[in-house]
């Protein structure tokens, strides 16, 4: 763990039930003086622990694929039917880990507030992903 945050993770471990929605834990953090930056750091060390990082096998069951879990950032922002639907479309090959990765930032930047399923499902057609189309079948845009 980073030295200089082993107090204030420390803290908000005493302050915070483990269930405590993240959004109430940055809001407290932006109160305090914190920056977006330094807000990262600490709630990844915070909920560090709570992630996991193993993998699983895809609907086909044919390969493993690595479990991309929401960063500290992206818990508060995406309700669980966008992320969900995130990943079924990187299961299935729609979307590769670059693809999905980019969907990720274009919603967090072009969203605002919380993300739904209509908001991420937008987000996919207007970067030219079809949900229905899988792997080599995705159109290309120019």
């Amino acid at each position: 763990m980073d030295e200089r945050w082993t107090p204030v993770v420390a803290e908000l471990r005493e302050r915070f039930a483990a269930d405590t929605d993240i959004v109430e834990v940055e809001a407290y953090l932006s109160s305090q003086g914190y920056d977006r930056r330094q807000i990262g750091e600490i709630l990844s060390l915070l909920y560090r622990d709570t992630v996991s990082s193993r993998s699983w096998v895809d609907t086909a069951g044919t390969r493993n694929v690595p479990l991309r879990v929401q960063g500290p950032h992206e818990r508060g922002r995406f309700t669980a039917e966008a992320w969900g639907y995130l990943v079924l479309m990187h299961a299935s090959g729609t979307v590769n880990q670059t693809d999905f990765e980019q969907l990720v930032e274009r919603a967090l930047v072009h969203v605002d507030g919380r993300i739904g399923l209509a908001e991420i499902r937008a987000v996919a057609e207007q970067s030219g992903f079809d949900d229905g189309a899988v792997g080599g079948e995705r159109p290309l845009i120019h």
